[in-house]
Order: structure tokens, then sequence, then C-alpha cells
């Protein structure tokens, strides 16, 4: 493993030689698959611990998984795309990194089969298997197993030549690598897709073969209450291993479970809105008028904290209220710490005569610019046709993703609209009630 990256986290890790990690004797050749338990003493375990540790979740187990025509498949792969892709670009490089997936399939299935894209369902980049340099967005499309620990996949992918996205840019419609626009060089198709839908990277891959279960981690959530981080990237990654601001966040894509539910963005993929709606209909149809720890209500709980977080900062424009109390999972003293550091960044980026806009003040300014549309159930409402109603739908579902800072998870964020009418308030504070009873908040 790269010494000098030792530390930062798998995700900056240069993956092993395969010839090391996974060498099989004859008489394993016969065996389906082997997992073999990692040592808390080994590299590769340390550095998934770190991870895991910046994301409030806690490694169980570590299990790396053998599995001989998994590895072949991948091997296979691997030699054909360095074979054809360098005969074309003698520059093309192969572009191998460790990221994590999340999946409900069983573990079984997993070992046996690894990763599926035909069951991918459309997600925020198509129909892909989806992966994330951040392990905290996997977690909920990870499904409980031994002793009740849930597992994320820690895979070797095959990224070769990406698409990079510009954050917050989709491309719903791609079945198979985007197309490169002329003059290009090499090859006729990108190898991947990278992209920022929200606040965290997602690579996706359209082949199943580009991707190998290299360990399963086992793991359990952390009962505490603490800020999860926003997109890590290396020259920011020791400063979060040693401030642990970090940020709640999940997955970012929109897809479709299979019938056998699978993973974070389909059997390869993230979740959908139909999953989602399945994952959540029990929690939504529990949210209720009054905070669990008390007789205060959720919208007043929610009123009386804004007026405290408008009262120490001065700042009454509700979506910057909303946005850093949700950052702070309603503590108005860790909200207005957020908001404060927040703004001695910013004073410093003037001083640098830098003057770059904050992505809050962005989504702002993007939500406040949208033209007035009809709500769901108002008489104009009746007048638009189903897929202007649908668009409408769609930007409550934006807004409420950008007030909540929950990244793309579309589903869910249409199950909360759904379930109050498509009141974007009130679908916030159904969003809010549930953080104050998760954390105990009130």
């Amino acid at each position: 493993m790269a010494s000098k990256m030792a530390g930062l986290g798998m995700a900056l890790q240069e993956p092993e030689p395969l010839a090391e990690q996974f060498s099989f004797g004859d008489h394993e050749e016969t065996e389906d698959f082997s997992l073999v338990p990692v040592s808390s003493n080994e590299n590769i375990y340390k550095e998934i611990f770190i991870d895991f540790e910046n994301a409030d979740i806690a490694v169980v187990k570590v299990e790396r998984l053998k599995n001989p025509h998994l590895w072949k498949r991948y091997v296979t792969e691997r030699d054909l795309m360095s074979s054809q892709r360098t005969n074309i670009d003698p520059g093309f490089k192969l572009n191998e990194k460790y990221l994590y997936h999340g999946t409900s399939a069983l573990k079984s299935y997993i070992c046996e089969e690894g990763l599926d894209s035909r069951m991918s369902k459309r997600g925020c980049f198509g129909k892909g298997i989806y992966f994330s340099d951040y392990p905290r967005k996997c977690v909920k499309y990870a499904e409980k197993g031994e002793s009740g620990a849930s597992f994320i996949l820690l895979m070797r992918v095959i990224l070769g030549t990406p698409k990079v996205y510009e954050k917050g840019k989709k491309d719903r419609e791609l079945v198979r690598e985007p197309e490169k626009t002329s003059p290009y060089t090499g090859y006729r198709f990108y190898d991947s897709v990278e992209g920022c839908p929200v606040n965290h990277k997602e690579f996706v891959v359209y082949e199943s073969r580009r991707a190998l279960v290299e360990c399963i981690i086992s793991y359990t959530k952390k009962d505490i209450n603490k800020p999860l981080p926003i997109t890590q990237t290396p020259s920011t990654a020791k400063k979060q291993l040693d401030s642990n601001d970090l940020d709640s966040d999940f997955s970012d894509s929109d897809n479709e479970f299979p019938e056998r539910p699978n993973d974070l963005h389909g059997q390869d993929g993230d979740s959908s809105e139909e999953e989602n709606i399945k994952v959540y209909s029990s929690e939504a149809n529990n949210v209720g008028v009054k905070t669990k720890a008390s007789n205060e209500s959720a919208e007043d709980l929610l009123t009386r904290k804004k007026e405290e977080f408008r009262r120490k900062t001065g700042v009454m424009d509700d979506y910057v209220v909303d946005h850093y109390l949700l950052k702070g999972n309603l503590n108005v003293s860790k909200a207005i710490q957020l908001y404060n550091d927040r703004s001695l960044d910013e004073e410093q980026t003037n001083e640098d005569e830098s003057p770059i806009r904050s992505t809050v003040e962005a989504d702002i300014a993007l939500i406040a610019n949208k033209p007035e549309q009809p709500t769901p159930g108002s008489p104009a409402w009746d007048t638009l046709s189903e897929a202007d109603k649908e668009e409408v739908i769609k930007s409550l579902i934006d807004d409420f993703l950008n007030v909540t800072g929950l990244t793309d998870d579309d589903g869910y964020a249409r199950l909360r609209l759904s379930k109050v009418g498509y009141n974007l308030d009130l679908a916030v504070l159904s969003h809010y009630e549930e953080i104050s009873s998760d954390y105990g908040n009130v």
C-alpha cells in the first residue's frame, strides 16, 4: 500500500497488485469463494477504520473476499482494457481506485456473484453501478447481517478515463458510458462517470467486470451527535481527519432496487423512489406532531430553535437558518458554530481576493430565481399537464434536498413531500422531527 498517503483512508490509497493479494492454490480453485478475516494490524483495516471513523460508523469486522471466478473476470477485463486502449492511446491509464458500495443484497449473493450491472435501474447518471469514496453515503442501502451488523463493500474499480460532470449536473438517460465529443483522443467512449449531484462524489461504471469486491465490512452506526463531512479531497483529508468536522449525508441518487434488492444504485446502484418508499414508509407513517422527548410539537420546536438561531446570528433568511440547523442536527450551538466557520472561510476568501460564492448562497439564489409555480392541490394545479405537474414536483424535491442537505435522495424527498400534500415547509418539518427524535435534540 502506498505509504505517502497512509493514514488518509482507503479511497486515497493506491490499490495493491492483484497478484499479491489474490493468490489461489490449486485446492482453492474448486471453491466458490472464501472469506478471510482481515486483522486490525493490517494496513487495509487501518485505512478502512479511518474512513468509517470519520463517517461516525464503527467497524465490526473486515473480511477479504476470495472468489476465483470474480477475480479472473476482473483481471481479464482489466488486461483487455489496457491492451485495447493503449493501442489507441499510449498514454491511457487504468485508473484503478478503492471505492465503497452499499448493498442490501444477501451477503452470500455478493460473495458468489459480485455485482451485476444488468440489474441496475436509473440513477443520477443512468443505469450503472455506483460507488462513493465516503462510506456514510452507503449506509442507507446496507442490509443487516449477522448479529444485527450491516455491511458495506470495499471495491476495486477500474475508472479508466472518466467523464467528469460539474457539480449539480446529472445525466439520467445514460445506459452505457457517454460518448466523447469531437475532437477527442483515444477510445470513442469514456470508461466511467464521475459527478457530484449535491455534496458528495459518485463514481459510476456500466460494466460489472470492472468492479471487484475486495472486502466486506461489517459495521454498526455510532449513536453520537456529530455532523458529517462535505466532499473530501486529498488536500482536505488530513485536516478533516484532525478536526472530525462532519456533516450528515447519504447517497446521491434515485435508482430503483430490483426484485431481489441489492445495492447503492440499483443492484448495483443507489436506492430508487420505489425502494425508498418501502424503506421509509413505516417511519414516515410514524411522523407525528409531537416530539418523543416532550409534549412540544415539532413545529413549535423548530420555530423556537429558528428564533434562537436568528437572535444569536442576526440571520433572517429562512433557507440559511434551516440549512444550518439541520446540519447541526437541531443543536443551535452547533448550527451557529457551523455558520460562523463558514463566515470565517468567506472572510479569508475575500482577503485572498478570490471571491467565490458559497454553495449555500448559490443554492439560495437558485431557489429565489425560480418562477412561481402552481402548488399541488391548488386550482391552477388541475390546469397543468401530467408532464408539467411532474416538473413542479421535481422542483419541490430539489428544494427539499437543498434545504435539508441530504444530497440527491429523490425517493426519500418525494415520500416526505407526498405525505404532507407537497408542502415544502411541512416536509422539511417532518424531517426535522425525525432528526430530533433520532438524536434526542429537543
